[in-house]
């Protein structure tokens, strides 16, 4: 009430993955619609997502709808593990179409692992179907013009995942990848009603070194601390070349966190640390992911990768369909 906002947002890595997300938004609801409150529910799973929920969402005020297909091409999207197909995808936007929606946001990455200029061009190529898809709704039927919106931030391998061994892009080659893109947008049919951003090369490129960050890593943060860049989140206070100035004092190549190649037997600064899933099944994955070869999601099937151990959590939410010894 005191802060003036009209929108309550669910927070999550996907949203639709929330098995109590019907009854949920059943309470939000009851809530929100005495205030006037819009829900937001971004980074959907476009195949989890349900159109029941949309439905009931919109009846308060419509907002745009966010999916994160990732990848532009099937082929990219296999080698993330993001097991979406493009069928799937241009379904879930024609529902959402259906139910009143004109306004759809699509988070991508560039610079991942394995990228090919045919892979950045698909992402234009994709918004430009689901375009597509919003103007075979007869037009008496539609709700005005679509807005197709791509955002796509650049690749940074994380450690935990399998890609803590993949090696980034320089910022150029950053640079390089979104304009690629950019110009693939431009010469769409429906461009007019696409619109492509990309993140920062430059806070991608310092993303990577505090992200696989060894203990090196802390004595820069502090001496940069000491000169002041205190609000470096914000665009506007970002200074990139203290940044690198107070790597090369500390006698450190960012090259050393970023584009570096790792080989599987490397010792990283953060393997003491056990988070349930093991170093051999991230091996697996990688391998897995060259090899462009999609891994189950746990609630399907198990792949043993460690966090059972932990006893909770997905691996014994479904004891009458899954052993409970094959994650251990």
């Amino acid at each position: 009430d005191a802060t003036g906002h009209e929108e309550i947002s669910l927070s999550s890595l996907s949203s639709s993955d929330y098995s109590q997300l019907p009854e949920l938004v059943n309470f939000l609801m009851e809530e929100c619609d005495r205030r006037g409150v819009n829900i937001s529910l971004p980074s959907l799973r476009i195949d989890a997502f349900s159109l029941d929920v949309m439905k009931k969402v919109q009846d308060i005020k419509k907002s745009s709808l966010t999916f994160a297909p990732e990848a532009g091409s099937q082929r990219l999207r296999d080698v993330i593990n993001k097991g979406l197909t493009r069928e799937v995808i241009l379904e879930g936007a024609g529902k959402a179409f259906e139910g009143g929606w004109n306004k759809v946001k699509l988070y991508f990455m560039l610079g991942l692992p394995t990228e090919t200029e045919d892979d950045m061009k698909g992402i234009a190529h994709l918004c430009e179907e689901i375009a597509e898809r919003y103007y075979e709704i007869p037009k008496d039927q539609r709700n005005g013009k679509c807005q197709i919106t791509a955002s796509t931030s650049f690749f940074v391998p994380k450690p935990f995942t399998p890609f803590q061994w993949a090696s980034m892009c320089e910022e150029d080659e950053y640079k390089t990848k979104a304009h690629i893109v950019n110009d693939e947008f431009k010469i769409q049919h429906n461009h007019r009603s696409l619109s492509f951003k990309w993140h920062d090369a430059k806070t991608t490129v310092l993303e990577g070194i505090l992200a696989r960050g060894d203990r090196r890593i802390g004595k820069v943060i502090y001496d940069v601390y000491k000169k002041g860049c205190i609000y470096d989140a914000w665009t506007e206070f970002f200074n990139y070349e203290a940044w690198m100035e107070t790597m090369e004092e500390n006698g450190l190549d960012y090259h050393f966190y970023t584009t570096r190649k790792r080989e599987l037997d490397e010792i990283f600064p953060w393997d003491f640390i056990d988070i349930g899933v093991t170093k051999e099944f991230l091996k697996r994955e990688w391998n897995n992911a060259m090899a462009e070869k999609v891994t189950p999601n746990c609630r399907q099937k198990c792949s043993g990768r460690g966090a059972a151990k932990f006893g909770g959590g997905v691996c014994y939410e479904s004891k009458s369909k899954m052993d409970e010894n094959r994650c251990s």
